[in-house]
């Protein structure tokens, strides 16, 4: 899923932009994108004396109201990362973010409002549809096997076979508060690599692999593996060959950072 963060002042012409963007993508990208907006103090109100309402105020963690041609979901979090996590679990393929200037995703800004990672200032819609390979990819393991499933043929498909790593504390009596993984170009090199070579085994359908970067606590989300094979035997084998070539490629070459 790509992040289109879009952020600048107050009546800097956000919410315009995004409508002229989505009246372009939605064309090319039916029920695939995704608008998440900070509403600041500028409260959401549930509409009174209504069941979801009163369901939401006797503490229903989530309450969904389905009518002719919507839904209408209300969540007792404020948890941006919650919220960004279910889109992608939905198999959306674009989430544009409207403020939330304080997030690290490269940005379109509106306006003059100085911002790290800018990418793009007060844009066309043709200039950001020609820049989409420069914004910030996002998963979730749910994310990267629905994408697969959406780009193969799953007519001679009997396996999906997912992998998630993650950030080990403890491995013996050593403890492990994060990895660190800042050559974002050789990972991705890396695992276009890995991917590749998973291709041509006889049997597999489908491959994606994401390698989290930056900086990952113990516990955190490392990869997400997903592969589609005609038979499980041929994704049990493809995976693990793939893990082991990223474990001794990265993994055991990594910084890592003990307490």
């Amino acid at each position: 899923m790509k992040i289109i963060h879009i952020t600048g002042h107050s009546n800097s012409g956000k919410t315009t932009f995004i409508h002229k963007l989505l009246d372009r993508m939605c064309r090319e990208y039916p029920n695939k994108i995704g608008v998440i907006k900070h509403m600041g103090h500028h409260c959401f109100e549930l509409a009174p004396g209504k069941d979801t309402t009163t369901h939401f105020e006797h503490n229903a963690y989530a309450v969904a109201g389905i009518d002719s041609s919507k839904t209408v979901v209300a969540v007792h979090s404020d948890e941006f990362k919650e919220i960004l996590d279910s889109f992608c679990d939905a198999g959306l393929k674009f989430t544009i973010i409207e403020g939330f200037k304080d997030i690290g995703f490269s940005k379109i800004v509106m306006g003059e409002l100085d911002a790290e990672n800018c990418i793009l200032r007060n844009p066309s819609v043709d200039d950001v549809i020609n820049s989409l390979d420069r914004f910030d990819d996002y998963y979730t393991m749910q994310g990267v096997v629905k994408e697969l499933k959406s780009e193969v043929n799953l007519d001679n498909a009997g396996a999906v076979l997912s992998f998630n790593g993650i950030v080990r504390k403890c491995t013996g009596s050593e403890t492990t508060d994060y990895l660190e993984f800042d050559n974002g170009e050789y990972i991705d090199r890396l695992i276009s690599e890995i991917e590749e070579k998973a291709r041509k085994v006889p049997g597999i359908i489908g491959v994606k692999f994401y390698h989290t970067k930056g900086r990952i606590y113990a516990g955190g989300d490392l990869t997400y593996f997903a592969i589609v094979a005609a038979h499980r035997q041929e994704a049990f084998s493809a995976m693990a060959d793939a893990i082991d070539e990223l474990k001794a490629k990265l993994h055991d070459v990594g910084k890592e950072l003990s307490a």
